[in-house]
């Protein structure tokens, strides 16, 4: 149970950096200078990123449900 809880917590703490990192990227994308540059970053840095960091995000949250489910733990185990 305490193994439970503590991936738990690490998960939760994944899932609030990503969408910390997420924040970051957006803000950073409309701070540029004029709208090229803003356009340019959309396309080689945040949308890049923002497809990575969504996919931790989901693998996270799919691991945690899968963590909790009655016969997650096992299925877990055996990957």
């Amino acid at each position: 149970m305490l193994l439970r809880l503590s991936l738990t917590l690490v998960a939760l703490l994944i899932c609030a950096g990503d969408v910390a990192a997420l924040a970051v990227l957006l803000t950073w994308q409309e701070r540029a200078a004029d709208p090229d540059s803003r356009r340019l970053r959309l396309l080689r840095a945040v949308l890049p990123a923002t497809s990575v960091l969504l996919l931790v995000l989901l693998g996270t949250i799919f691991s945690l449900m899968m963590l909790w489910s009655p016969q997650g733990a096992e299925a877990l185990a055996s990957l």
